[in-house]
């Protein structure tokens, strides 16, 4: 999509059909996003399946600030309801939300390509697992996962993460930071140049299957078992979640089915208001950046 394009339709459309919705939303979500100023505060990342040492990481890295970690995440991709099932499977057809550590996050990471570099904005909401599982009920479909080890190495101004994908040939190396010069230095100096892909990794993880598993409907011949069990834990975990939040009391069986089915209309306005909320935001990013870009030129 075209700067023009996103001037021209997408923010007319977003002030006529979206904003006036969110003065009478009945679930509002408050944080210090801002869709203009996000894109000056996002990361620049450039990545490499090239093979880098422990040893040389740390020659690029300020000892006196350096720090380390280890996080263990999936990645789970939920197709939008709607979409027709022909054609390969994309990323900008599904939400991606990651499990790291036992906490729900929501990643909206459109990608924005310019080079060698990714451009990643700032959009990545922690939610319940709740609010999955209300996305499986809305009609959502699990279509893929990425399971993977991340080791992550900072010194405050930069962050170089390798990243172990399941069934991986290989190890992925990300660099990222707030400074696009910064970034491009430590690449060079760990001698990537060259080696730099802008695909996602679901993208990296598709060319590597068959053609005929490549499909929009999923990866389900070769991620099938796995993929249902984590969807019947998401089920299982969120339906639990919902029965304890709900005082339990005894109410005659007319009363029961009156309230049934007033919690199910509650739950559709809720989702209906949610999938509102995720589009405004991912056209906010969109229409910021695009901002951001007349900004500079």
């Amino acid at each position: 999509m075209s700067q023009n394009e996103i001037m021209m339709t997408v923010f007319p459309m977003f002030q006529q059909h979206i904003e006036p919705h969110l003065v009478h939303a009945h679930l509002k979500i408050r944080n210090d996003f801002d869709p203009v100023l996000s894109p000056e505060s996002s990361l620049f990342v450039l990545k490499s399946n090239k093979q880098v040492a422990y040893q040389d990481i740390l020659k690029i890295l300020d000892p006196a600030k350096f720090c380390s970690s280890v996080q263990n995440f999936i990645d789970i991709y939920f197709k939008l309801p709607g979409i027709p099932n022909n054609g390969q499977l994309t990323e900008s057809d599904c939400i991606r939300v990651r499990i790291c550590e036992g906490r729900f996050a929501l990643l909206i990471r459109e990608p924005i390509r310019e080079g060698n570099f990714i451009i990643q904005p700032k959009v990545d909401f922690d939610i319940s697992i709740s609010t999955v599982a209300g996305l499986l009920n809305l009609g959502y479909q699990a279509v893929a996962y990425i399971e993977a080890s991340a080791f992550i190495y900072q010194d405050g101004k930069i962050l170089i993460e390798v990243d172990h994908l399941q069934d991986s040939l290989g190890p992925y190396l990300q660099i990222k930071g707030v400074s696009k010069e910064a970034v491009a230095v430590a690449g060079s100096m760990l001698k990537l140049d060259g080696s730099y892909t802008t695909k996602s990794y679901l993208q990296i993880v598709l060319e590597r299957l068959p053609t005929i598993e490549r499909s929009s409907a999923g990866i389900h011949t070769h991620q099938a078992a796995r993929l249902q069990e984590i969807v019947e834990f998401i089920q299982s975990q969120g339906s639990c979640s919902a029965s304890e939040s709900s005082p339990s009391r005894e109410i005659s069986p007319i009363e029961g089915v009156i309230e049934d089915m007033q919690s199910r209309i509650r739950r559709l306005e809720r989702w209906h208001t949610i999938n509102t909320i995720l589009w405004t935001f991912l056209m906010s990013a969109l229409v910021g950046y695009s901002l951001y870009q007349r900004k500079r030129q």
